[in-house]
This record gives structure tokens, sequence and C-alpha cells, in this order.
């Protein structure tokens, strides 16, 4: 944290002129100018704004590396500065509610999508699984697989046999995944006929990177969130 005197003499160094002839420049002594970048005076506010100029800078930039001098006190003392360091405290106090209620948004958010991703309410990880045994054909009972027996009508113990073998040829199972119930069972139209899906009884859980996703960034946001609420004092200086 840099004093008037030592940001005056180091500009005055970065343009490369000794101090006669920034003195010169100003339109003040030398003698004078000594003083004020060893501290020893404080200059007027009409000398300050010769300074600004003779140095092309506005007072913004030429305050920016005072805003934390331990030299605020004397340069109170010039109503231009003193004018500056009233804006920058507003200008800070906007930028630190700003900060803040970001922080708070951001907070809340990462907790939201964290809370959505673990309750899966953007991505379903919950699946219902309906079984078909096989095609059933056209005029055929829907339980035919099931209760195949009850529907063979030959008598002829061979024709019976031949009949059952038919059946379990048939027998094809399939299966289909569900993300919502949809009943106990349902019949789907398939070539050569129909199929009967019967539900599971169980719901089954399929885990979904989505969710995992979610979780990452709500943890990450509200981390990045609490990070700009403790850090919101240094950062507004800046900002």
């Amino acid at each position: 944290m840099s004093t008037l005197g030592q940001q005056l003499k180091q500009l005055r160094n970065n343009k490369k002129l000794s101090q006669p002839e920034f003195a010169q420049q100003v339109g003040i002594e030398q003698s004078y100018l000594s003083k004020l970048e060893n501290d020893k005076s404080i200059p007027s506010n009409e000398i300050f704004r010769a300074l600004l100029i003779a140095l092309e800078l506005s007072i913004d930039e030429f305050m920016k590396p005072l805003v934390a001098s331990h030299d605020k006190a004397r340069l109170m003392h010039i109503p231009d500065a003193e004018q500056w360091y009233k804006n920058k405290a507003v200008s800070t106090s906007v930028t630190q509610r700003k900060l803040i209620y970001l922080a708070m948004f951001l907070i809340s958010f990462g907790c939201a999508l964290f809370y959505a991703g673990h309750k899966n309410y953007v991505f379903n990880e919950r699946f219902y699984e309906y079984k078909s045994l096989g095609v059933i054909k056209k005029d055929e009972p829907l339980n035919i697989y099931t209760h195949w027996s009850n529907y063979i009508i030959e008598s002829n113990r061979k024709k019976r046999k031949e009949k059952t073998r038919e059946i379990l040829a048939r027998r094809v199972p399939s299966f289909k995944l569900m993300d919502e119930y949809i009943g106990e069972s349902f019949v789907e139209e398939v070539e050569g006929g129909k199929r009967l899906y019967n539900a599971d009884e169980l719901s089954r859980t399929m885990p979904h990177a989505g969710n995992s996703l979610l979780e990452f960034i709500g943890i990450f946001t509200a981390l990045f969130g609490l990070v700009l609420a403790v850090l919101q004092p240094r950062l507004s200086r800046f900002l």
C-alpha cells in the first residue's frame, strides 16, 4: 500500500521525467515537488488536478492503487480525492450487496440441483419390468402360455404332446422396462399376433449418470457460493 508521494514518484519515473522536468510541466517548484514525493506536504485541489493532467491520468487511474492506503487520512484533505473515496465507498457497498445476492443465489441453486439429482426429479431411476412369454396368435386367449393345458382339447395322447411341444417352442420371452407404471398388464400388437406383457411385482432401480452430474454441479455451485460469500469483502474492492 503506497502513499501519495510514493505513487507520484513512481508515476513520474514511469514517464522517465526528472523532478525539474515534471515540476515544470505541473507548474510548481522542484522543491515543492520533492516535498510532495517525500510525503512532507499535501497538494491543494488545484495542484492535484495539475498533477493528473501532467501524468495524463484520470483520478480513478491515479487513486485505485491508493484505495486501501494508510495515507487515506491525508488524501481526504484533497476535495477531489475525498469525493473519489466517497464514491468508491458507495460503489463498493453496491458491489458487496450484489455479490452477497449472487452468493445466496448460487448456494440456493446449488442445493436445489443437488436435491433434484438426489431425488431423481429430472432423470428417473425407477423402472418397471414387464414380461411377455410369447406371441399370441389370432383368436388365442391372452393366457395361452400360462393356462395352455386348459385349451388342448385333443383326446389323443400323441396329439396332446405335439400341441404341448408347439406351445413350449413358441415361448420366447420378451421384456420391457417402462419408466412409469402403466398397470398390471398391457397388450402390444406384433408381427404374427400380439404379446401380453405382465408387470413384475417389484420395480427396478437403475442409476442414471445425469443425477450424479446434477449432484456434482449442485455441490460445486453451492461451495462456490460459500467461497464468494466469504471473499466478497475483498472482491468488492477490485470490482
